[in-house]
């Protein structure tokens, strides 16, 4: 996550606490704690937070005698699911023996590649080994990246199962706003939200566009390491009636105090 990415959670927690709303802290760097936890009374339950329409999950992808595979996942929940979420549109057939989304990464093979352990190592051909990570990335960039990515569409219940499996029952974004996963809604609010006659919190399965992408993804250009990654890319998302994070006009970390102030989901917490 970048800089921002932890000053928009550490925001929102702080607006949302003068309403009794926030608790327990912020995830930040931790990958097994939600980003936001949000409680009525005794109940709480994790919210994912993202100022804006962006990747949800990654696994790293190894290439390793001539095929792709999935790199370390198992014993870790999210990147289980995300494997799931792969096979089911067949993900790794694609990459190493058939079909239209990922024929360029079989006509092309990767100087990024990998040992029988999973370390990373830089060849070209069989036998050559190169030490110029520079050439090595523009290359790998030039034959994976930009036009030459792979993109799926899996459908945003993909998004949601990933994020119920670290403990979430909602997401908000800060351009768009507050939504239930698939559904689910711990804390009641949509009951407390009817009795004052509002609309009903969105689903956000059935509000946005949901893509697997694989990529060559930079990882630190002093370095000039990199490697190649299998993402969860969320897109095209409706616009919701609430929002517990919005954020200020011109920031992409910065909460809108005003705005939050009257959201009228804010009554669903009392």
């Amino acid at each position: 996550m970048s800089q921002k990415g932890f000053e928009y959670e550490e925001n929102a927690y702080k607006a949302l606490e003068k309403y009794d709303i926030s608790t327990g802290g912020v995830a930040g760097a931790s990958h097994d704690k939600p980003d936001l936890t949000i409680k009525i009374g005794n109940k709480k339950i994790g919210c994912e937070l993202k100022n804006s329409p962006t990747a949800a999950g990654s696994l790293v992808m190894k290439y390793y005698k001539g095929k792709w595979d999935y790199g370390e996942y198992k014993g870790e929940p999210e990147k289980e699911l995300l494997v799931s979420v792969s096979k089911k549109v067949n993900l790794l057939r694609e990459m190493n023996t058939s079909g239209s989304a990922g024929k360029k990464w079989r006509e092309s093979v990767p100087i990024l590649q990998n040992t029988n352990t999973g370390s990373k190592i830089l060849f070209i051909g069989d036998i050559k080994k190169l030490n110029d990570k520079k050439t090595a990335y523009k290359k790998d960039i030039e034959n994976f990246g930009a036009d030459n990515e792979i993109h799926i569409d899996v459908g945003s219940k993909a998004v949601c199962d990933y994020y119920i499996a670290k403990k979430c029952s909602y997401i908000n974004i800060g351009t768009h706003g507050f939504f239930t996963l698939d559904g689910n809604d711990f804390l009641d609010l949509n009951t407390n939200l009817r009795k004052n006659n509002l609309a009903t919190i969105p689903n956000f399965a059935n509000n946005s566009e949901t893509k697997i992408r694989l990529r060559c993804q930079a990882k630190s250009m002093s370095k000039m390491d990199y490697q190649f990654v299998l993402t969860l890319q969320f897109y095209s998302v409706k616009k919701s009636p609430y929002n517990i994070a919005p954020l200020r006009k011109g920031s992409n970390y910065e909460i809108d105090e005003k705005v939050l102030q009257k959201d009228p989901l804010l009554l669903a917490f009392k």
